[in-house]
């Protein structure tokens, strides 16, 4: 029985999505857990995987090709099974398979065009390079000859596939490193942030900062780190500590979790934490929903997982979106201090520094403390400066005494 390859509904408010790129092309052989295709939506790429063992059969719609959620993209079977395309495939499916076969201008996908054998015996070539083009799915016609008359040689064909690689990776977001003097598409995941960040600077932000003695957080978290692991099979991180303490304070402080919508200030009933998480190419934001009714534990769950899912192009639209304040800890890039941009329609987002051994006067007497930076970013039209300045003295005040603020819901 044919398994069918259908455009994903990655959100309650998805309706559309674009097939990004096929990993995996006609003819190749999958098992579950192996990724095929690569759709988008405006918020996140997503690698859809096999879900049964057998052959990428027919692929219906090429890379680049925008759908509707539900739409036919290809089909896989069983290595032995017969594959009948037009008692299986509706019209649209057809018409878009035809489009398929026609000579492709650009190869922004990682399907390659079909090599055409009329073509190919015009073009003036080794029989090993002709032999090379077809094994590596490139259309001889195509590449342009280096050896006496314009004769098409391997190493002009193995500089064709470099090509269309180089292509295919900047288009789906992968492209090799920044290099000096080299321009470089922007991917698809870079506009959008570049949008979203060009809307949130329209917003009126001012920053407070803090200074917060970490002595008792470092303390803490040693002390519960094997309780936890044990619990969660994870290791309890400062962020998953920090989460707690900033969806706390912002019960105390309402105005926090807000977003201005017109001649109105709608105050959210559920307090979720954005955590930022840097990803290949770009920057996700995924959500610990309902964090301050959450107990430590399940905050370590569930940023583990957001986070590994983040990171490997697993998230759902649902996941990135209904936060009502984010966080982002830059502390493990050996950052002291930074503002972050508020994440839009969002009224706060807390920047966190590295911990740092530093000299401090406690009671008359230097001494040496655990010293971590904050510093509170606020949509100014929404929270004035002393909510704001108050918000951020509860969250040093529970970060420097966490222990009560931990055990407990």
């Amino acid at each position: 029985m044919p398994t069918e390859l259908r455009m994903p509904k990655l959100g309650m408010e998805m309706t559309e999505g674009t097939l990004v790129a096929w990993v995996r092309k006609e003819g190749d052989r999958v098992k579950p857990g192996d990724v095929v295709l690569q759709v988008e939506t405006e918020k996140i790429t997503y690698d859809v995987e096999a879900p049964v063992h057998g052959i990428l059969r027919k692929v219906f719609v090429r890379g680049g090709e925008a759908g509707p959620v539900g739409k036919l993209l290809g089909v896989i079977t069983a290595e032995d099974e017969t594959f009948e395309e037009r008692g299986f495939a509706d019209e649209d499916a057809l018409a878009m398979s035809a489009a398929l076969a026609a000579p492709q201008s650009s190869p922004g996908h990682s399907e390659a065009p079909t090599p055409n054998r009329e073509q190919e015996e015009r073009v003036v070539s080794s029989p090993a390079a002709k032999r090379l083009a077809r094994e590596k799915g490139i259309d001889i016609g195509t590449v342009t000859g280096s050896g006496p008359g314009k004769r098409v040689t391997e190493k002009d064909v193995l500089a064709a596939v470099s090509a269309q690689q180089s292509v295919t990776r900047a288009e789906t977001g992968d492209a090799a490193a920044p290099r000096l003097g080299v321009t470089i598409p922007v991917t698809r995941m870079r506009g959008i942030i570049a949008a979203r960040l060009t809307k949130s600077w329209e917003v009126p932000h001012i920053y407070l900062a803090a200074e917060i003695d970490a002595t008792e957080l470092v303390r803490v978290r040693q002390e519960l780190l094997p309780a936890i692991e044990r619990e969660t099979a994870q290791k309890l991180s400062y962020n998953d500590i920090l989460i707690r303490i900033v969806a706390l304070a912002i019960a105390k402080f309402p105005l926090l979790n807000s977003t201005l919508e017109g001649d109105h200030i709608r105050i959210a009933e559920d307090i979720n934490i954005g955590l930022a998480v840097a990803v290949e190419n770009g920057l996700l934001v995924p959500v610990v929903r309902q964090a301050n009714q959450a107990s430590l534990a399940e905050i370590v769950r569930r940023r583990a997982d957001l986070v590994e899912r983040a990171r490997h192009g697993k998230l759902t639209v649902d996941e990135l979106q209904g936060g009502t304040f984010s966080m982002s800890n830059l502390g493990m890039f050996d950052i002291d201090f930074f503002t972050a941009v508020i994440n839009p329609p969002q009224s706060g987002i807390l920047a966190v520094g590295k911990l740092k051994d530093l000299p401090v006067v406690k009671g008359g007497v230097i001494t040496i403390a655990t010293v971590m930076r904050m510093t509170l970013g606020v949509d100014h039209r929404v929270v004035d400066g002393a909510v704001g300045a108050a918000f951020l003295q509860e969250v040093k005040r529970m970060t420097e005494d966490p222990r009560g603020h931990l055990v407990s819901n």
